[in-house]
Parts: structure tokens; sequence; C-alpha cells
């Protein structure tokens, strides 16, 4: 099949029903199809189905934002972190170069800081309550770009 570009409505919740993430009233995430703009488990579902057509699936971690990866989990003295004020909870990128990854600070004791390198929702199924707005194929100049153009998409 090739590229879509699919616009759709969804409210995601993650263990004990708590709402994470949702699409504002009137305006529907939109991506293209292919491009790994979407978690892996969510794009299958969506190219399953039509237009006003509404479903709640739960995507396994594995097929989401990954298993978590106690690997990712480190500890790092006070003075490599790019800010002296921090909090749990922060977040911001590490890496050289070109690579860069973002992490999560989730523990302080004295200079010694632990960084988790996972996703925040890496491990946990996720459930999405969706609705497709509109799918047609992505044109050319879309495909060229990486990006959805006209309503909803990209205007340049």
């Amino acid at each position: 099949m090739s590229n879509q570009v699919i616009s759709f409505d969804y409210v995601l919740t993650a263990k004990g029903g708590k709402v994470v993430d949702a699409s504002s009233k009137g305006k529907p995430l939109v991506f293209i199809s292919g491009l790994g703009q979407i978690i892996q488990g969510l794009e299958v579902i969506l190219l399953e189905m039509q237009p006003q057509e509404k479903k709640t699936v739960t995507i396994e971690s594995k097929e989401a934002y990954g298993v978590y990866d106690q690997d990712l989990v480190y500890k790092v003295d006070r003075s490599k972190l790019p800010s002296q004020e921090i909090k749990i909870g922060d977040m911001f990128e590490v890496g050289q170069g070109e690579q860069y990854s973002p992490v999560t600070i989730t523990a302080i004791n004295g200079d010694e800081i632990t960084l988790d390198g996972n996703h925040p929702l890496a491990g946990e199924d996720l459930t999405f309550a969706v609705e497709i707005v509109e799918k047609r194929p992505a044109t050319a100049q879309e495909l060229s770009h990486g990006h959805v153009h006209g309503t909803g998409g990209c205007h340049h």
C-alpha cells in the first residue's frame, strides 16, 4: 500500500487509566504512514481503519515506546550537567556531535545524579481511543519533504 496521510483524533491513557495525551478538539494529529512518525503498533491499526471509524486499542510496550531498558539508567556527577539548578523530572539532551539522546533526571543524591534515557512511557502498554478523520495518498512532494502539506500539516 502506498504511503497514506492519516488524520486522527485520539485520547492516550496509560496504566491506571491516566490520560497522558490527547488531540485538541478540531485539531487531529496528521502523519504520513511508513515514515516512522508515530509508534509502530498504533500505525498498523490506523492503516486498517476507515474514515469516521472509532476504535479503542491497547498497544503493548514493545510496539509502543519499547521495553524498559535498565542499561539506559546511569549516574553522573552534578558537574557534568548543563545546569546546576535541577530537579527530579527535568529533561535534557546528552551526547556529542550529531548523536544526542533525551534523558530525565530520576534521582538526586548530593552531587550524584541519576539519569534515565528511556522514553517516559517505555515499558508501558498504552491504550488509545482513536477516530480516523481523513485518509488520502501522500503526494510525491510530501514524501520528498517527509511531512504533510496543507490543512493540518506544514505550509511553506
